[in-house]
C-alpha cells in the first residue's frame, strides 16, 4: 500500500539519525552491515575506511584490512565492490566449472596445489603476459584471471599482503542448483537494506552486475514489485518521488550537533539523485574527471552539519601533519558551536589516520 507522502525535512532528519549507528568493534559492524563497499584510492585514507570510522568506534585507518583474516568475511561485487557477509558472496558465486577456459582451469588447480597464492607466484609457471584491463591498461593475464575466477567464486581472498589480494580455493562448492530468481531478490533486498530510501530505478540501476541471474529487466522488475507485495519493502512518496524502504529502521529523527567528514561513497550521499532533492545541490565524485575540469578537487568528501550536507572537504596529509581544506555550496556557516564541531571532527580525523592529537590544520 502507498505511503502517505512524508515532508522534505523528516524525510532528511531520518536519513542523518538512521545512517550513522555506532557499532562496539569491526565484527559487528560487519555482521550488522553485511556490506561494506572497498575503494583503492588512499586520500587520505581509503573509502571502506572512511566509512567504518563514522560507525565503529575507536575505528583505525587499516584495521579492516589487518582484521579481515579474523573475520567471518569475504570480497566481490555486490552493487560495487567490497567486504561482506559469507551469505551474501554465496549468493553472487556464478558459473559452473564446465564454463571455464583451459587456463582458467590451470590457475585454479595452481592455487589449489598452493594453497594460498600472491599473483606473482603464478609468473613461473605461466610467464607475465599483458592483456588489457578493465580501465584501458595493461594487468598481466593470470591476475586478471584469478580476478575473473574470484568474481565467480572459484576463489576467494583469503587475506591481504600490503593491500594485494591473496587468493585460496574455497572450502565449500558452488552448488549447481540455486533459484536464480530467490538469489537476485535476497540481493534486491539486502541492496534496499544498505542504501536506505531508494527509487526502484536507482536500486535496478545499481544492481547491473546482477543481471547475469535474471537477464530479463522486466523480470528483475517483477522481483522488486514481488518484495512490495509481500511486505518487504514499503513505498514512500517524498516531494513527488517514490522511494523505496523499511519503514521501521527509519524511525530514528534526532540529529547530533556534530560534523562528520563523509568518503564520497558513503551511503547517505552515494545516491546522487536522493542527495540532490535532499540537499538541493550536485555532488561528483571527481578523482577521475580531468584536473582542468574539477569543480571541488580529486578526493572532495562530504561536509555533513546536523543534517545538513553543507559543502566538501579537501584533506591531505603532508609530514606527519593533516591539512583539511573545505568548500561550501553556498554560504559557510558563522556560527561558533560550527566551527568548534569541525575542529572536533578534523581532530577525531588525525587520530584515526595515526597522527599525533593536534597535528592538524584547517584551512580557512
Amino acid at each position: 500500500m502507498l505511503r502517505d507522502e512524508m515532508k522534505l525535512s523528516e524525510f532528511k532528519r531520518r536519513l542523518v539519525a538512521g545512517s550513522f549507528p555506532a557499532f562496539p568493534d569491526l565484527a559487528t559492524a560487519l555482521e550488522r552491515l553485511h556490506f561494506v563497499q572497498a575503494d583503492p584510492i588512499r586520500s587520505p585514507a581509503r573509502a571502506q575506511d572512511l566509512m567504518l570510522r563514522q560507525r565503529v568506534v575507536g575505528y583505525r585507518a587499516g584495521d579492516l584490512e589487518e582484521g579481515f583474516e579474523d573475520l567471518d568475511a569475504e570480497e566481490g561485487y555486490l552493487f560495487a565492490y567490497g567486504f561482506m557477509k559469507p551469505e551474501v558472496w554465496s549468493d553472487l558465486r556464478g558459473r559452473n566449472r564446465e564454463g571455464l577456459s583451459e587456463l582458467e582451469k590451470e590457475v585454479l588447480a595452481a592455487v589449489s596445489r598452493l594453497g594460498e597464492a600472491h599473483p606473482r607466484d603464478l609468473d613461473d609457471e605461466f610467464g607475465q603476459r599483458a592483456v588489457k584491463n578493465y580501465w584501458g591498461g595493461k594487468s598481466k593475464e593470470t591476475k586478471r584471471v584469478l580476478e575473473e575466477l574470484h568474481d565467480d567464486g572459484f576463489l576467494r581472498v583469503s587475506r591481504r599482503e600490503k593491500g594485494i589480494r591473496i587468493y585460496q580455493v574455497p572450502a565449500e562448492a558452488i552448488e549447481e542448483e540455486r533459484d536464480p530468481v530467490e538469489r537476485f531478490s535476497r540481493l534486491t533486498l539486502l541492496t534496499a537494506r544498505i542504501f536506505g530510501p531508494t527509487t526502484k530505478s536507482f536500486l535496478l540501476s545499481e544492481l547491473k552486475a546482477l543481471n547475469h541471474l535474471v537477464p530479463k529487466r522486466a523480470e528483475r522488475e517483477r522481483a522488486v514489485e514481488q518484495l512490495i507485495a509481500e511486505g518487504e519493502l514499503e513505498e514512500l512518496m517524498v516531494e513527488g518521488i517514490n522511494y523505496l524502504w523499511k519503514s521501521e529502521e527509519w524511525q530514528l529523527d534526532g540529529v547530533p550537533e556534530r560534523v562528520r567528514i563523509l568518503a564520497p561513497f558513503d551511503l547517505l550521499v552515494r545516491n546522487r539523485q536522493r542527495f540532490e532533492q535532499v540537499w538541493n545541490w550536485r555532488y561528483r565524485f571527481e578523482a577521475y574527471v580531468p584536473a582542468a575540469k574539477r569543480e571541488r578537487g580529486y578526493y572532495a568528501m562530504p561536509l555533513l552539519w546536523r543534517d545538513e550536507v553543507i559543502g566538501w572537504v579537501n584533506a591531505k596529509v603532508t609530514g606527519k601533519r593533516l591539512e583539511v581544506e573545505p568548500g561550501f555550496a553556498s554560504v559557510r556557516p558563522r556560527e561558533q558551536r560550527f566551527r568548534k564541531a569541525l575542529e572536533e571532527e578534523v581532530e577525531a580525523m588525525a587520530v584515526f589516520l595515526g597522527l599525533e592529537s593536534g597535528a592538524w590544520e584547517v584551512t580557512r
